[in-house]
Formats: structure tokens, C-alpha cells, sequence
């Protein structure tokens, strides 16, 4: 059912350098398919803008929502409050202009406040509403404007006024990139935007290793590296953030936790809350653990499974076999994309194991 056969794209009939420069010129002229006028009146009218993205942030989120504040400030007079639902994580804390990113948590009344205020919301990497955790209910009760910039599947459109949604885009960040140029040319960026949403891109792309068969995200990362960014700075500041605990608990995982499924080709890792603890690790330093489980050659299908009371929270990749965005929503109601969704779970961590292995008829 998860079975997912691999299309074959074709360009006969074409020279490859012709192939070439007419899927670039197509994917470059995406924003017929966008509301370029009505997004520019509405991002240039908003007095205060609130920018928003999903919970637990990762680098896509991040990236999208310091990059794109950074951009309106540039580009408006109006006042833009950036927030997360649980802040900035601390391995993403070097990108410019985080340090004004507002907690949903720890900032509670200036995130209520700004969001009273606001007469234009932008939810950025987040397909509804109900993904911005603690601030989702009083995002979906205000009555500004709502604007979704997003790359995941099945967005709630009856959440937002004006929406740019495309889930085959490599990410969040690409599509901000493109909707400010689109809407205000090349000022729209400066070094900090761009260094916010090229990090984003090469988070969500794996720095360029999947999610990455349109031509547009290399010409973004190309256009990015106009603005004077230092790729490869960006790239130690990704990958080089492990602790002496977290790289103890990736290999704990690795040797304790996780079992191969051969003949579903499947990685299942599952850790307890007591885990954790252990290893003085918290949910933010699982970031990558999925990642590392899908380098094993003999496997198509890598699902984390993690205690976080009161709830279970699973991450799931692909490589070409399995659609796990379809595994993930028929299992807990999640998605994301074929080849990477997550999920929450409201039942007990065994309950939760045995329903994945019962839905992919895992045995040894």
C-alpha cells in the first residue's frame, strides 16, 4: 500500500542544454501560478506583520522565518514580529536575526500581543495553522490577513486568504526567495536573508543530496550566493554542532535502539523518554538521527519513534520504495512529503510501536 513506483523523466526529443534551459525557464516563471500582485499589496499595506512557522523548529522553519523578516524589513515600513512556538533551537542560534525570534512559550504575552495587533499573519513552512502548537489558537481566531508560504502537501486552504504552496518545491526557504524577488526584484535580500534562507534550503535538501530534481533550487542557491554569503561557514555551522552526549546517544541508538526489518527493508528506531535522560539529550538533539539511519544501503524506509509526553512523536523517510506522507496521516493523521512526514501520536509508546509494525507487517 506504501509502495511508491519511481517515475522515469524523459528528455527526448530535446537537447540536453535545451532540455535544460526550457525546464529552468519554466520553473523560473512558477509565479504565473502565484498571486504576485495581491501578495506584494498585501505584504507592502500591513502595518504589523506577524511571521510564523510550525513547532520544533528545524532549519527550514528557522531559515524561513529569520530570512523572510529580514527581507519585509528591507522592503516595508510596517512593524514585523517574527515567533516561534517553541523559539529558535540552540544549534540554529548563529543565523542572523534570531536573536529577536520570539517563544511561543517563554514569550507568551508579547507573542499574544503582536498577534492582536497584527493586520497580516504569514505562516512559513507550515501547511495549517494547528502545526504552530501553543499560538495556534489565537493565529486561527485573529482576523488579519493570513498569507501561506509552504512546501508541504495538502495545505488547509480555507486558513489563508493567499497562498504560494508548492510541495514539490525543495523548500520553505526557496519559495520565500522567490516570492520576495518576485515581489520586490533583487533589494528585496541582503547578506543576513540570504544566509537565513540558504541555510534553510540546504537543511531541508540534505545540502543539495535529495529533494533537489528541479532546476530552481540550484539557481536560487546561485542567485543566494550573490549576496556575499560564506557557504562554507554555512555548512560547519549545520553539520558541526554535535555535543560529546549527543554523539554518544546517535551511537546508543544506533547499537541498542534500532532494528532492521530485512524483508520490508525498514529501520525502526525507538526511544524511551528514560533514554534520553540517560544521555542528558533532549528532543532537539535528535535532529539528523533519522538522516543517519537512512545511510544504511539495505533499507528504504527509516521511522524514528520517540517518547515525549504526553505524547509520541515519529519522523519517517523514504528513499523510492515507500510513501511515507500517506504512511504518516494513515497512521496518526501527519504528512509531510513522500519521501519525509512525521506524525504525533496520543497513544502509549508500546501502542504506538505496535501499530507501526501491525501497519507494515514488520517481522524479523
Amino acid at each position: 500500500m506504501y509502495i511508491c513506483k519511481k517515475e522515469q523523466k524523459s528528455n527526448k526529443g530535446h537537447n540536453t542544454l535545451q532540455y535544460m534551459q526550457i525546464e529552468i525557464k519554466q520553473e523560473l516563471a512558477f509565479g504565473h501560478r502565484w498571486p504576485v500582485a495581491e501578495l506584494r499589496a498585501a505584504i507592502s499595506g500591513a502595518r504589523k506583520t506577524v511571521l510564523v512557522a510550525h513547532l520544533n523548529a528545524d532549519g527550514d522553519a528557522v531559515g524561513s522565518v529569520a530570512g523572510m523578516a529580514a527581507a519585509l524589513r528591507l522592503t516595508t515600513t510596517g512593524r514585523v514580529t517574527a515567533m516561534l512556538p517553541d523559539g529558535v533551537p540552540d544549534d540554529l542560534r548563529w543565523l542572523p536575526g534570531t536573536d529577536g525570534i520570539l517563544s511561543g512559550r517563554d514569550d507568551a504575552d508579547r507573542c499574544a500581543n503582536a498577534i492582536a495587533e497584527a493586520d497580516l499573519v504569514v505562516a512559513l513552512d507550515a501547511s495549517t495553522l494547528d502545526r504552530t502548537g501553543v499560538l495556534a489558537e489565537k493565529l486561527k481566531a485573529s482576523k488579519a490577513g493570513k498569507i501561506l508560504i509552504d512546501h508541504h502537501i495538502g495545505p488547509d486552504a480555507g486558513q489563508f486568504g493567499l497562498m504560494v504552496s508548492e510541495p514539490d518545491a525543495s523548500s520553505t526557504c526557496e519559495l520565500v526567495f522567490w516570492a520576495m524577488r518576485l515581489c520586490f526584484g533583487d533589494a528585496a535580500l541582503d547578506r543576513d536573508a540570504a544566509t537565513c534562507l540558504y541555510t534553510g534550503i540546504c537543511t531541508d535538501t540534505g545540502t543539495f543530496s535529495y529533494s533537489n530534481d528541479r532546476p530552481s533550487v540550484y539557481t536560487a542557491a546561485a542567485l543566494l550566493l550573490a549576496y556575499g554569503i560564506d557557504p562554507m561557514a554555512i555548512n560547519r555551522n549545520i553539520r558541526n554542532v554535535f555535543t560529546t552526549e549527543r554523539l554518544r546517544f546517535f551511537g546508543h541508538a544506533a547499537d541498542t535502539l534500532m532494528t532492521v526489518y530485512g524483508r520490508q527493508r525498514v529501520a525502526l528506531v525507538v526511544i524511551h523518554a528514560s533514554d534520553m535522560e540517560a544521555y542528558g539529550v533532549k528532543s532537539a538533539d535528535l535532529t539528523g538521527l533519522i538522516n543517519e539511519v537512512m545511510r544504511l544501503h539495505d533499507i528504504d524506509c527509516g521511522i524514528l519513534v520517540r517518547e515525549e509526553p504526553p505524547t509520541v512523536r515519529l519522523s519517517l523517510r523514504s528513499k523510492e520504495m515507500y510513501d511515507v506522507n500517506r504512511l504518516a496521516r494513515d497512521l496518526f493523521g501527519g504528512g509531510g512529503h513522500e519521501r519525509a512526514a512525521g506524525a504525533t501520536s496520543t497513544l502509549t509508546l508500546d501502542e504506538t510501536v505496535a501499530r507501526v509494525k501491525e501497519k507494515l507487517q514488520l517481522e524479523r
